[in-house]
């Protein structure tokens, strides 16, 4: 079929924008928004900054159960305690690592979200506990990205060996965490 005029123009303008390298749609917002990152979020304040801090933890726990998960139904095994459990352990974690990478201004909106949710404990914990704000802030780092941080892993551990009925030793979680550093450098 011949291409009438006013398609070969929409096709050159659309070659002339790929060349002059300008984002449009979801290539501007993505190049705008994925750049923020640690640095960019301390500019915002200590309550984003630590309000990012548990999201990524619990987005990090949440990936370690979800491939425990993941492994224990495609093997009928613990990654904890079988080899190639702990393949496909790998495996999905490598591959959930890369989509929490491509979703990581979600993470820091959801930070954003909940950074006057901290500040709000930690003006409660200034007041309710007579301490400064540098105790205060402790305390909220420790109870949340800390005690938090493992009430989520083994809470999240306990639901994957209880939806599959594979049972896990939770004194082997070293294993799970070297096979994720181990995912995470394949994929970086």
């Amino acid at each position: 079929e011949a291409e009438g005029p006013a398609a070969r123009r929409q096709r050159e303008q659309q070659r002339q924008l790929l060349l002059s390298g300008e984002k449009k749609g979801f290539a501007a917002w993505w190049a705008k928004n994925a750049r923020l990152d640690r640095k960019a979020l301390s500019k915002m304040g200590l309550m984003c900054v630590l309000s990012y801090g548990f999201v990524s933890n619990v987005n990090a726990m949440l990936t370690m159960c979800i491939s425990t998960y993941v492994a224990m139904v495609r093997t009928g095994a613990s990654p904890l305690v079988n080899a190639d459990a702990l393949k496909q352990f790998g495996l999905t974690y490598g591959g959930l690592y890369i989509f929490s990478n491509i979703v990581r201004p979600i993470r820091f909106s959801v930070a954003l979200a909940i950074a006057p949710l901290f500040d709000k404990a930690i003006k409660g914990f200034q007041t309710r506990l007579g301490v400064n704000r540098g105790v205060a802030v402790f305390l909220m780092v420790f109870l949340a990205n800390v005690c938090g941080t493992f009430v989520v892993l083994f809470g999240g551990l306990s639901l994957c060996s209880a939806l599959t009925g594979v049972p896990i030793n939770l004194s082997q979680i070293g294993a799970l965490v070297k096979a994720g550093k181990a995912a995470r450098t394949a994929v970086a």
